[in-house]
């Protein structure tokens, strides 16, 4: 596969996979650790009424998550696609197609997450 053809798959996988791991801390409630800004520390543990940071772990796990599977697409299409074959234009507005609705999928499942967690639906008279 040509390289413009990897970059362009590659990049849209990554995309995807980070949105998609990030929703998989939430799905699957994955202790991560969170970072604790008056006290300039960080924790596994969740300590109820101090501020705490828990973003920061959530996304390192998806970026760290989505690079490793985006290596290992990447090291399988090295192997086992030709050097010189080319992604046809239909498969790239599919894949393009794909990772943008996968984004936006798990955005709105991440917005609909926080909001519902912080009882933003309440207040604006939706509960």
């Amino acid at each position: 596969m040509k390289k413009p053809d990897v970059t362009y798959v590659l990049g849209a996988a990554f995309a995807a996979l980070t949105s998609l791991f990030y929703c998989c801390t939430m799905w699957f409630a994955i202790k991560l650790p969170r970072y604790y800004p008056l006290e300039r520390t960080w924790k596994w543990v969740n300590e109820k009424g101090v501020p705490s940071q828990g973003w920061y772990g959530m996304q390192a796990f998806a970026f760290l998550a989505a690079g490793i599977v985006t290596f290992i697409i990447y090291l399988v299409l090295k192997r086992a696609v030709s050097a010189e074959a080319s992604l046809k234009p239909a498969y790239t507005r599919i894949l393009g197609a794909a990772a943008i609705l996968t984004v936006i999928i798990c955005m709105g499942y991440m917005l609909y997450y926080e909001f519902e967690k912080w009882g933003v639906f309440g207040l604006m008279g939706l509960e």
